[in-house]
């Protein structure tokens, strides 16, 4: 009787030694982060030809250093599930022509909160909420190797009124097919895009 019950409790322990997770197998980190970066577009400009004059009349090659873009990011998460962008931006205004007014104004270009779904759908897909990156723009600018020179061409074509937008408030559902066959991006925006952005401060 003693030793029947000794190998019941042995067989139960056993049991419940299977029921641990998988040898490999790494729970989700659900640690909050907060992550604070930044970057700087700026260039310098020197003009060899034509010449111009300065007040003195003299004969001058103009040159000039110029901080196109700053982007100032705070990014993180509060779980596995949830994850948060806010990325003020530092640029140059432009009046309505497309010319340069010379100052900079502080705005807010990016501003929201992402749902991931992995634990339900593939990996790498998401909802977003808020001020966020447009599908084509965002995807051209992952493989545009130039973009300190620039906007891509469907951002910066047709001057200050540009046929895209690089941000816009909105929602967004971003899928990742199965096996790497491409992926779904699909969003609902006010469409007056990051230039309709309130500006904090100009000077």
């Amino acid at each position: 009787m003693f030793v029947f019950i000794a190998l019941a409790l042995l067989a139960a322990r056993s049991a419940s030694a299977q029921v641990t997770p998988a040898a490999g197998f790494v729970p989700p980190d659900d640690t909050p982060v907060i992550r604070v970066g930044a970057t700087i577009f700026g260039d310098f400009t020197y003009q060899k030809d034509p010449q111009t004059k300065d007040t003195d009349a003299n004969l001058i090659n103009p040159s000039a250093f110029n901080i196109g873009r700053t982007y100032i990011n705070v990014t993180g998460n509060v779980s596995h599930i949830i994850n948060f962008r806010i990325t003020p931006d530092i640029t140059r205004v432009s009046d309505a022509s497309g010319t340069l007014a010379g100052s900079l104004a502080f705005r807010l270009k990016y501003g929201f909160v992402q749902f991931n779904l992995d634990d339900w759908m593939t990996r790498g897909s998401w909802v977003r909420v808020g001020a966020q990156q447009t599908p084509i723009i965002d995807y051209l600018e992952n493989i545009y190797r130039y973009r300190f020179q620039g906007q891509v061409f469907y951002e910066n074509s047709n001057g200050a009124n540009g046929a895209l937008t690089s941000s816009d408030t909105g929602v967004s559902f971003h899928y990742n097919l199965p096996m790497n066959y491409g992926d779904i991006h699909t969003g609902i925006y006010n469409g007056e895009g990051v230039n309709g952005s309130v500006r904090v401060r100009r000077g």
